[in-house]
């Protein structure tokens, strides 16, 4: 979006004759009227992405991608986080069984995958920049968990099978021997359709994903000339003041719902 699409709001809360008090909260004093301005410059390539795995919040550099992948079409990203191999904690006897599920040739498990999961916004994220005394803000398009890839354990699992591989006149043989019990499931045409659909969907879902080629990325890390670059567009660069049509009391209570103190 152009410039001209920037937003200045600016809005002092005055309810002649009512106190914060008359609402059962506490008196606070009016430290400081920061004007704000809205900028859709970034809006919708902005995705804040999140990191549960980790307890603490992630500092620069501290989860820096020796390789960064997206599928544009489904959005997914994956991150490659280098380990450190050569710390006292890594188990290297265990790190090489592992390998195998990255590579062939007796590699180490000396990376960390992250994929990405798409989490549905229940709420408005937006971006915010203090600078000069004014509060500059962007939306944010979408929200993103980045998860441990396990797909290396598949395929550890998958070569472990196919090298215990047992002969097929044996397992035809085993299977004769044991007493087996089976349970039946009715139900109904209906369910059947129901279900076959949502299977259907899922696995056509599933199936476009993995069709789909990884596109490599560029990763920029906070303080980075390119970084540095993009994150001057979070800036506002229109000053033009927006007219309210709304009255403070009003636009709070579409925000927070009543004020009206509960009675009992």
């Amino acid at each position: 979006m152009s410039d001209s699409e920037d937003i200045k709001m600016r809005g002092e809360i005055d309810v002649t004759g009512e106190s914060a008090s008359d609402y059962g909260l506490p008196e606070d004093e009016i430290v400081a009227k920061i004007p704000v301005y809205i900028t859709h410059k970034l809006a919708k390539n902005l995705h804040l992405m999140q990191y549960p795995q980790n307890s603490n919040s992630v500092k620069p550099r501290e989860l820096l991608p020796s390789v960064a992948r997206i599928k544009p079409i489904h959005g997914q990203i994956e991150l490659d986080i280098p380990l450190d191999v050569q710390s006292a904690m890594y188990n290297k006897e265990r790190g090489r069984e592992l390998g195998v599920g990255i590579s062939d040739t007796g590699r180490l498990l000396d990376i960390r995958t992250l994929v990405s999961v798409n989490i549905p916004k229940s709420c408005n994220y937006l971006a915010g920049i203090v600078q000069d005394g004014e509060l500059h803000l962007t939306p944010i398009d979408k929200l993103t968990q980045l998860r441990p890839s396990l797909k290396y354990l598949d395929r550890v699992a998958e070569k472990q099978r196919a090298a215990s591989k047992i002969d097929d006149d044996e397992e035809e043989e085993e299977k004769e021997v044991k007493a087996q019990t089976i349970q039946v499931t009715v139900r109904s045409a209906e369910a059947e359709e129901a279900l076959r659909q949502q299977q259907n969907s899922i696995a056509y879902i599933q199936k476009k994903l993995e069709e789909e080629p990884w596109s490599k990325l560029q990763y920029f890390d906070v303080g980075s000339e390119e970084s540095t670059n993009v994150s001057s567009k979070l800036i506002a660069s229109n000053r033009e003041e927006l007219i309210c049509k709304t009255t403070p009391s009003d636009y709070l209570t579409s925000i927070i719902g009543s004020m009206e103190p509960d009675v009992l």
